[in-house]
């Protein structure tokens, strides 16, 4: 009894790893897999989307930028002419009975000037729109990075929508050299019954006729598989020559799981990320209003030569010219706060804030619109997918069904019971319901992938497909 249980559940532990492999090996072919990761690297719609996460990186490390000290040095040589006054306070003299320096004393002065110098400033309080307009920047990235990733999942969708055409293909050919195989068998044997006066050329013609009708598609098929081909190539910068050489087994895909949202999306999550960053936005122009707070220091170098002082109407002297060599500062030292605050801006400040706000109606808008055609669209991929599996299992009754009337047919022309034509019509009916079998194939695989594409798991499907395959 134990070894009854015990080898149930082996079997029964065998059988999910059997199935799990099956599902692992049908979602995709491996080398489709491999070309799919090319494209990812050489697609050139893939390559811009990066470039944009890039840049919005490169905006926050700007913005933090702001945080830090700003050094400059400041260099300048010119011609100085100003006038001014100057009012000390009096000295007396009591034995001239004369106040030296008393009222407002004006001067002029002209002369050559050199200066230099070097300032330090760093914001110590923006109004906290440093931060905000960080983060906001950072959820910009984010947002950018999932519409490269919906990108990605778009291509590899198309991707291996292409391939399961040529796979198509493939399976036409089959069906064409299987064809061909039994109507040259036939021919064969028609023409020594010629020979022998059991048959007409008819027959013949008719069986020749058939076998030009496969030439022609067999053309077709061969130039459809080029088109196909070139495409792919041009998605994924793959060689023609490497595409045209994967071929795989046209089977259904089944999913073990059948999704039912669209919360793992990208272009949601996108559009949720994009939801913060405004938010953030919002708080960064709100903080516009309030003063700015930063400290300064600088040290300079002043030199004003070759000049003349004139000071004017002093008592006993009148106005005085005094030629001056050079007047120096050096250096000149000065550390402290400052305050910046936009008191009017002309309503910039309130015309952003209005802006922002209709911004993230706007996000919320696309996001709700986007999220109810994509839960239509999922509803609209579950019914075609089940269709597509109840499809799949009329097709293989049609298949059996057009099979034995093929070997009965072939069987009845043997024995002249039937003619060529009704020969030629069973092959026919045999060849266009097995097309059409596997054209159902194709149209459930599809379903299939657009099922999860739809929900955003296609990419994930991809991936722990691939590990599978690895751990296997």
């Amino acid at each position: 009894m134990i070894n009854k249980k015990l080898c149930l559940g082996l079997f029964a532990f065998v059988s999910v790893i059997c199935l799990d492999k099956l599902h692992a090996q049908s979602l995709i072919d491996p080398a489709v897999k491999d070309i799919i990761q090319k494209a990812f690297e050489t697609n050139k719609e893939l390559k811009l989307k990066a470039y944009e996460v890039d840049k919005a990186r490169l905006e926050v490390d700007g913005v933090k930028a702001n945080r830090l000290p700003h050094v400059s040095a400041l260099g300048l040589y010119g011609y100085v002419h100003s006038h001014g006054s100057v009012d000390v306070p009096t000295v007396n003299l009591p034995l001239l009975n004369l106040g030296l320096f008393e009222g407002a004393t004006g001067f002029s002065m002209h002369g050559q000037a050199a200066y230099a110098g070097v300032s330090v400033k760093q914001v110590i309080f923006s109004g906290l729109q440093i931060p905000n307009g960080i983060k906001a920047l950072k959820e910009k990235a984010v947002a950018q990075q999932y519409m490269e990733s919906a990108s990605r999942e778009t291509l590899s969708k198309d991707i291996i929508a292409s391939f399961d055409q040529l796979m198509l293909l493939d399976e036409v050919d089959k069906l064409i050299v299987d064809s061909e195989k039994r109507l040259k068998k036939e021919q064969e044997k028609v023409n020594k019954a010629i020979q022998h006066g059991l048959a007409i050329p008819y027959d013949r013609d008719k069986l020749k006729l058939a076998l030009l009708e496969l030439e022609e598609k067999k053309v077709e098929v061969a130039g459809n598989r080029d088109l196909l081909c070139q495409k792919i190539g041009q998605e994924t910068g793959v060689p023609f020559q490497e595409v045209g050489g994967i071929h795989y087994g046209l089977e259904p895909i089944f999913l073990s799981e059948i999704p039912d949202n669209v919360d793992q999306r990208s272009e949601l999550k996108a559009l949720d990320a994009s939801s913060k960053a405004y938010a953030y936005l919002y708080k960064k122009e709100k903080g516009g209003a309030l003063p700015a707070v930063f400290a300064f220091g600088s040290a300079n170098y002043l030199n004003v030569f070759n000049s003349k002082l004139s000071i004017q109407d002093r008592p006993l002297l009148g106005t005085v010219n005094l030629p001056l060599n050079s007047i120096k500062g050096n250096p000149n030292l000065m550390v402290g706060l400052g305050v910046k605050w936009d008191l009017y801006t002309g309503g910039e400040h309130h015309n952003k804030i209005k802006q922002v706000k209709l911004d993230q109606t706007i996000n919320a808008t696309k996001k709700e619109d986007t999220e109810e055609k994509l839960n239509l669209l999922l509803s609209k991929n579950k019914v075609t997918y089940t269709t597509g599996n109840q499809k799949l299992k009329v097709g293989e009754q049609q298949m059996r069904v057009a099979e034995n009337n093929l070997s009965m047919a072939a069987k009845q022309y043997q024995a002249g019971l039937i003619d060529v034509t009704a020969l030629l019509a069973a092959e026919n009916d045999w060849y266009k319901v097995s097309l059409s079998y596997f054209t159902n194939v194709l149209q459930q695989r599809t379903a299939a992938v657009e099922l999860l594409h739809t929900s955003g798991k296609l990419l994930q499907t991809i991936h722990e497909d691939a590990h599978t395959d690895n751990v296997q």
